[in-house]
């Protein structure tokens, strides 16, 4: 049920030297306090952003980590796409430490489920309010979070555009702590731009293997292995040692970087 703006109005207005008193009586649990979650529902119903962020800034510290927690875990999990990246947009703005990676793993989920969309123009806003140097930080973090999400190597490589890394080296950088077959899809057509400097990619395929050791034997592991491989023949990198077991035919090698079911059988096989 709806809470009345008016009474919302009133109950926002507690003074601030009441603030320690109420905190003192709330339960000390990590990630839910009732009289916060009540209080947190009523400012989302009502929409009353500015609110929202005088309420937190009154918190004490142990309360408004756990006001983050219901946030991102339960109050965001329901909201429409338009309510969601509003929020996120104006949170992170606020206080981007406490609330950058808050904000991505509430997003994660409902990503992967398709009820948020990095095409959603919320997300939009978000991302050109990121788009300073300033902000370089939380779009690393977003990117961290979301990448190993991602299926569609078209949606990856639009995330980097919207996120505004577009110089290749920092991209390879992202794509070498990221595991799955579409940042590896990602990472081939990224190389292209650096296919002059055979000791860059010569050092990337050494990444790759240096991440193969020390994972333990697995779907990872050889596909960390078979990238290499299939890297070392691509682009011609003698200089690359070790034994490798994928072989590559040259018409194979033809369609490798524009056809993503191409790659994923000819990366996979053993």
């Amino acid at each position: 049920m709806l809470v009345p703006s008016r009474t919302l109005n009133f109950q926002l207005s507690t003074p601030n030297f009441l603030l320690s008193t109420f905190n003192s009586q709330l339960p000390l649990s990590q990630n839910y306090h009732p009289i916060v979650y009540t209080r947190l529902r009523q400012l989302f119903a009502a929409g009353d952003w500015e609110a929202l962020i005088a309420y937190l800034e009154g918190l004490s510290n142990a309360h408004f980590r756990s006001a983050g927690n219901m946030i991102g875990e339960r109050l965001l999990s329901n909201v429409t796409g338009d309510v969601f990246w509003e929020v996120a947009r104006r949170l992170i703005a606020w206080q981007p430490k406490a609330f950058t990676v808050t904000m991505a793993k509430a997003a994660t989920p409902r990503l992967v489920a398709g009820t948020l969309s990095f095409s959603d123009a919320g997300f939009l806003q978000l991302a050109a309010y990121l788009s300073s140097d300033e902000r370089i930080i939380d779009r690393q973090k977003l990117l961290l979070q979301w990448l190993p999400i991602i299926s569609e190597p078209q949606t990856m490589e639009r995330l980097f555009d919207l996120l505004h890394v577009s110089e290749p080296r920092r991209r390879v950088d992202f794509l070498l702590r990221t595991d799955g077959l579409t940042s590896a899809f990602v990472l081939l057509r990224t190389l292209r731009f650096e296919e002059h400097d055979r000791e860059y990619l010569t050092n990337v395929c050494r990444q790759l293997l240096r991440r193969t050791s020390t994972l333990s034997s697995g779907h990872a592991g050889s596909l960390f292995f078979n990238l290499a491989s299939l890297l070392r023949t691509y682009f011609d990198l003698p200089d690359l040692r070790g034994t490798f077991s994928l072989a590559l035919q040259p018409y194979e090698l033809s369609r490798l970087d524009t056809d993503f079911d191409t790659f994923c059988r000819i990366v996979t096989k053993v």
